[in-house]
């Protein structure tokens, strides 16, 4: 059993949890934040570095010089070295599964056998991490759900390194969907949700619970009508949500749009009208950012709301804990 509630009374040393930037990559630029955890109202401090064009492609990154000169520029620009960095939706696969689990059995070993038949990756070229969701007792059995994030390990890598060459230390990463979802998700809400991060040229849509991120899909926007595009991938994720029972607590009510505000406010606009609106018309959010960081109502933030929705990813990076 875990006493969390009297954990803030028997902090870890702060050299094994160190105060971290939080850093997000994408194809055109690099995101950093940092705030201070620890004190009700922080000060809050960030910076976008834009990149060569070319230098991160689909999430993976492909220059390395220019990468690692921009993290040099983010260094520079902060107090401390320590980086906790988001692995781009685009590179990251999310699943879930349900094991059979008995006392000895290793329930690491147990999901690296799922992770060949749900990602087109070979396991010794996958790292992976995994949330328990839910045991249940199936006739003589126990079994247990999980979701499982993968990803290429030789991607991860080329981070890794990046940040290591530029002087700052990376002490851990997260997928992009689930660092949004910690700054988007208000802590405890056990309601389904869903969550947009809406960008010029491509769209996350994911499926929140419990504050963990459970699905995740892409649609990458090439011209054309953005809303229409947005409307064609959420109506699939909607589906896919029915198909596998992810429905079964009831519809998605509250939508929480994050990401560039230009294309954020169109997705919200084209939620409005989209056909099955009145289930959740009165929970579709241009979101806060700052939800488990300040109360937003007593404390205004030094960022300006419109910058602030594309920082959901290294703000949620900074909530994330190194373990």
């Amino acid at each position: 059993m875990r006493f969390e509630s009297l954990s803030k009374h028997f902090p870890s040393p702060r050299f094994l949890k160190p105060f971290h930037i939080g850093v997000s990559f994408s194809d055109s630029d690099i995101k950093a934040v940092f705030f201070d955890r620890t004190v009700r109202k922080p000060y809050l401090k960030n910076i976008i570095v834009p990149l060569e064009k070319g230098s991160i492609v689909s999430g993976g990154i492909v220059n390395m010089d220019d990468v690692t000169k921009k993290l040099s520029i983010i260094k520079s620009n902060f107090d401390l070295p320590f980086v906790f960095f988001t692995i781009p939706d685009e590179l990251a696969y999310i699943f879930s599964v349900s094991i059979p689990v008995s006392a000895g059995v290793s329930a690491t070993e147990s999901v690296a056998f799922t992770i060949e038949e749900n990602v087109p990756l070979i396991l010794s070229d996958t790292v992976f991490d995994f949330i328990p969701t839910e045991i249940i007792k199936a006739e003589s059995e126990y079994k247990a759900s999980f979701v499982v994030a993968a990803c290429a390990k030789e991607e991860v890598e080329k981070f890794v390194k990046v940040i290591y060459a530029s002087g700052l230390e990376p002490v851990g990463c997260v997928h992009e969907s689930q660092a949004i979802a910690n700054a988007l998700t208000p802590k405890g809400l056990s309601e389904k949700l869903c969550v947009v991060h809406a960008r010029e040229n491509v769209i996350g849509i994911y499926l929140v619970k419990n504050n963990i991120t459970h699905f995740s899909t892409l649609r990458f926007v090439s011209g054309g009508d953005y809303e229409h595009q947005f409307l064609d991938e959420y109506e699939k994720f909607l589906e896919y949500c029915s198909k596998y029972n992810t429905n079964q607590e009831g519809p998605i009510k509250s939508v929480f749009v994050c990401g560039e505000f230009v294309y954020a406010k169109k997705i919200v606009e084209a939620l409005f009208t989209f056909k099955g609106y009145k289930n959740y018309i009165n929970n579709i959010h241009l979101s806060n950012v700052w939800m488990n960081v300040l109360k937003i109502e007593k404390d205004t933030p030094n960022i300006n709301y419109e910058d602030s929705l594309n920082l959901a990813g290294p703000v949620g990076a900074v909530l994330s804990d190194v373990v």
